[in-house]
């Protein structure tokens, strides 16, 4: 009877989102109902201070968190909490600057309490530009279940209207821990735009329903930040390198530039890429020692696309590694690119006889 009330509610929840967004009231929920089932329950609603006492309270409200998310994504969430806990007591990965590291640690803590005081209050924070690095929750139209989203407001981005770029994270990845470290964070920095990253279920490459959530989420947001729909961009890192070609010709022109950063777009992907994107810019990035997703599909990805006429810039970092952070200074420059409208066609490798586009993604390969 409890899980049934539960869904119920969450169900009646979803239906007063949209009205809550556009009165800049409580994303999701907010009435009295949910209140009272969460004290029944025991909950408490000042915010966890630490991972040990989030984890307390997200078992405590796990019956109505389980509604929420949906049952895979709440055991999902459980299982990140455990990682947060174990973070700190992990040396940083080589070559990681130690300040970096410790600001990643803190970020992606910061950002999963966030998520946890929401969820146990049953109240998702107002969805608004709201300066700096925080946890939001948008509801999903096809199961109305919650969907997390980490989303960056830099300073510069607050009295203007602003770039936008949705971010597309990696396997295993969490969008925390795609935003948590601060390399994109640095480039957003340089640009004013706003950085949304989905969660998008944990679901590999953003299969359905992850990539309606994907696109609910960037109407949501447009409306929700007076965002330039003008500069409007598609990102994504690892697996989500190969994900913007397998999700983003849906979407068309609603991007403004697409840049696939450590992936690779797949022979199932270039059909609908001809089609749907003839005039769009593509931006490329890898490491030319990139030992999960080799190099050479960056560079074959970057020479496919410019055979068949479309706009490619390519960045090879010579030092770069699969981790992100070891790609900064070739992000730089493709990241400043794309925002000046800039392609350099010169970069792009010329297609070498016989070779071939990837058939499948990797699995497992994001790194720190």
């Amino acid at each position: 009877m409890m899980r049934w009330a539960a869904a119920a509610l969450a169900a009646f929840s979803w239906q007063c989102s949209a009205c809550m967004f556009a009165t800049g009231g409580l994303a999701v929920t907010g009435d009295a109902s949910v209140a009272r089932g969460r004290a029944a329950a025991g909950v408490i609603a000042t915010p966890a201070r630490t991972i040990a006492e989030a984890m307390q309270r997200y078992d405590a409200a796990r019956p109505l968190i389980d509604a929420e998310l949906g049952r895979d994504v709440a055991a999902d969430f459980r299982r990140r909490l455990f990682d947060d806990a174990e973070r700190p007591n992990l040396p940083g990965p080589e070559n990681y600057a130690p300040a970096d590291w410790a600001e990643s640690v803190a970020s992606i803590m910061k950002l999963d309490l966030e998520a946890v005081d929401q969820l146990v209050a049953g109240t998702p924070a107002p969805l608004r530009r709201t300066l700096g690095l925080h946890e939001f929750f948008v509801p999903s139209r096809v199961d109305r279940t919650w969907q997390l989203v980490a989303i960056y407001v830099p300073p510069s981005a607050m009295a203007q209207r602003a770039p936008l770029a949705i971010v597309l994270h990696g396997n295993p990845q969490t969008e925390a821990q795609l935003l948590g470290p601060p390399v994109l964070r640095r480039l957003a920095d340089r640009t004013g735009t706003i950085l949304v990253a989905p969660y998008g279920r944990g679901i590999y490459d953003y299969a359905e329903p992850a990539a309606t959530d994907v696109y609910d989420l960037l109407g949501t947001v447009q409306d929700a930040f007076a965002a330039d729909r003008g500069r409007t961009y598609l990102t994504g890192y690892s697996m989500g390198g190969f994900s913007v070609f397998k999700i983003g010709p849906r979407g068309g022109y609603r991007w403004s530039a697409v840049m696939c950063i450590s992936g690779a777009i797949l022979n199932s992907g270039v059909r609908p890429v001809s089609i749907a994107w003839k005039d769009m810019r593509l931006y490329v990035v890898t490491g030319a020692h990139d030992d999960s997703i080799p190099a050479e599909y960056g560079e074959q990805t970057a020479a496919y696309l410019a055979g068949l006429g479309l706009a490619v810039s390519f960045y090879e970092e010579p030092k770069g590694t699969h981790a992100l952070r070891t790609l900064a200074p070739s992000l730089e420059r493709a990241w400043d690119d794309m925002h000046a409208s800039l392609t350099r066609a010169e970069n792009v490798p010329v297609a070498r006889a016989g070779f071939a586009l990837p058939g499948a993604a990797p699995g497992a390969v994001a790194k720190p």
